[in-house]
């Protein structure tokens, strides 16, 4: 078959593929993971759990009510229970008497420690304490939908640089939050922006690769962000005796130094440039690229022209080019001969072909295929968000010390990068993706069967580690499914489609945190709910196309190709069966 009109896939291995430029550029594009995974996860830390919590006594300038004047309150006449007080006079027959905590509450550590002490998010008010994550996740799914389409219409690079300043700016305000109401506004905007890093990051990791490279892509997500999430856990223990507030401003500062590397040293995507006709900015980069990896731009720009007529055979190949096709594309490119005004002229008319047209998350809805696609991603995102959060809402209460659980529940991030940058090329998208669920779910359930006998010191070892093998596969799927979700959808919906995905996810998310308040009622029920959804999606996996070895569609076109040659490869495949 023909190379389609936006096939970019040559140009960027004449451009080296994953040499020194693509490597550098990756790693600066997720190095924002450490913002962002800061400003989703510090309320484990900032918000840790209450401890010691009573009913204060009244000072000199409180208002006593009527008829407890002469009360000594710090006689065993009043006793102080957690959310209220019982006042039994001695000398009188009328029995004890409740009253709520009048005189706010105290606790087994200082106030400031915590923004749970310091807003007093106990009894009545114990599930805002929960509801400020659920915030969190509730604006993440606001701007996965809205920077997912900025990033579409205004490009990569604007997006992700904006959104880490934003961070910054954000949970800078965050630790000058006078009360709750205000913490709470300021939580759902910083979730917003933290999915105009994640998002864009994902989309532009991914289009700085061809087809044979793109599990860079979650290796380097994957194995940055579980380095930042574990970051944190040393930034938490070395601060353990400070407020919440100075450890907010540290996590928030650190986006300072990420906003300015991305501002100064990023480009834009290629693909993205050549797909909104930006002719321009599409010849520095790669300019830059050709300087980075001593390539000559005479060849990178000969490729770019030679793509337009040259046929590539896909069915029953994995798209990889072989070292001898790469040796013969090489050595054309180095017989090529230096940019002219007329290849400069040429090359002006090519990206101007390639130029797609202009779509919005509508065209999702207007074609079936797409649409069925799309709601199993949506499901898929639903359940990784649910388990992702739930495990890590529940690392601090796990058995043993909670920096410690923490660190390890992040640090089993760090492992599923290897995994996918191993499996997704050699078993494919959805094999790998299955094999997270399967752990995901899995290691949910078993950990919370085995929570039941939390007596055993066995069974809750066993519990700690059947956790950490569910944290695995969630960490896995986080990296699969924003590594998988962009492939399935064309250039100029493609970060739209990955943000209402993300949207998705975020409804799991805003769930996860009263997961933990489900298992002081029923131990067994998270685990039991969230893995019986692992499991589901499994099933439904079957259903969506493998995009391995394959183009990133360009436009709606492509995808009903895609498709074509998919449905005729299973009819060949019958036909054969049917013969044998």
């Amino acid at each position: 078959m023909k190379v389609e009109r936006g096939n970019i896939d040559p140009t960027l291995r004449a451009m080296g593929g994953r040499a020194r430029y693509q490597l550098l550029q990756v790693i600066v594009i997720n190095i924002g993971s450490f913002g962002a995974a800061y400003q989703l996860l510090d309320n484990i830390f900032i918000g840790r759990d209450v401890l010691g919590q009573r009913c204060a006594a009244p000072d000199n300038s409180s208002d006593i009510p009527a008829g407890l004047q002469d009360l000594d309150w710090n006689s065993s006449d009043v006793n102080y229970d957690k959310c209220q007080m019982t006042v039994s006079r001695s000398n009188h027959s009328g029995g004890a008497k409740e009253y709520p905590c009048l005189y706010g509450y105290t606790y087994d550590y200082h106030r400031e420690m915590s923004f749970r002490t310091e807003f007093d998010l106990v009894c009545d008010r114990k599930l805002l304490g929960s509801l400020a994550q659920s915030l969190v996740i509730m604006g993440q799914g606001t701007g996965a939908v809205l920077f997912s389409m900025v990033s579409d219409r205004f490009g990569r690079k604007r997006t992700l640089v904006m959104s880490q300043f934003a961070l910054l700016v954000i949970g800078m305000l965050i630790g000058v939050a006078p009360n709750f109401a205000v913490f709470a506004l300021l939580k759902f905007t910083v979730g917003g922006f933290q999915q105009g890093v994640v998002t864009t990051m994902a989309t532009m990791s991914i289009e700085l690769f061809p087809m044979e490279y793109r599990s860079m892509q979650p290796f380097f997500f994957s194995l940055i962000w579980g380095m930042g999430a574990c970051s944190m856990a040393l930034f938490a223990f070395s601060m353990r005796e400070l407020g919440w507030r100075y450890l907010q401003f540290t996590l928030s500062g650190t986006s300072l130094f990420i906003c300015l590397l991305q501002l100064w040293y990023l480009d834009e995507s290629l693909r993205w440039l050549v797909s909104n006709g930006r002719k321009e900015s599409a010849m520095r980069v790669m300019e830059r690229a050709a300087r980075v990896n001593r390539k000559k731009l005479g060849s990178i720009l000969h490729v770019l022209q030679g793509s337009e007529n040259k046929d590539l055979s896909c069915e029953g190949s994995s798209g990889t080019p072989t070292s001898n096709e790469e040796e013969e594309e090489e050595g054309d490119a180095l017989k090529s001969p230096p940019p002219t005004e007329a290849m400069l002229e040429a090359v002006e008319e090519t990206l101007q072909k390639k130029q797609a047209e202009r779509m919005t998350i509508l065209d999702i809805f207007r074609h079936k295929r797409l649409l069925v696609t799309a709601i199993i991603v949506w499901i898929s995102w639903f359940a990784t968000a649910i388990a992702f959060f739930s495990l890590y809402m529940m690392s601090t209460r796990l058995h043993g010390n909670r920096f410690l659980n923490y660190f390890l529940t992040a640090l089993m991030e760090v492992p599923p990068g290897f995994l996918l940058y191993y499996l997704v090329d050699k078993s494919g998208r959805k094999p790998t993706s299955r094999l997270f669920f399967f752990l995901a779910g899995a290691g949910l359930l078993c950990s919370g069967i085995m929570r039941i006998f939390s007596g055993s010191s066995v069974l809750t070892t066993m519990s700690v580690v059947m956790a950490m093998v569910g944290m695995v596969g969630a960490s896995g799927l986080i990296g699969a499914v924003f590594f998988f979700t962009p492939e399935l959808f064309p250039t100029n919906i493609r970060n739209q489609a990955l943000g209402i995905s993300s949207f998705a996810g975020r409804l799991g998310g805003m769930l996860a945190p009263f997961m933990t308040n489900l298992a002081e009622v029923a131990i067994w029920a998270p685990g039991a709910i969230i893995g019986s959804l692992c499991f589901l999606v499994i099933f439904l996996f079957r259903i969506i196309p493998e995009t391995k070895g394959r183009e990133l569609p360009h436009t709606i076109e492509d995808i009903k190709k895609w498709h074509r040659q998919i449905h005729e490869a299973e009819e060949q495949s019958d036909s054969v069966t049917t013969k044998c």
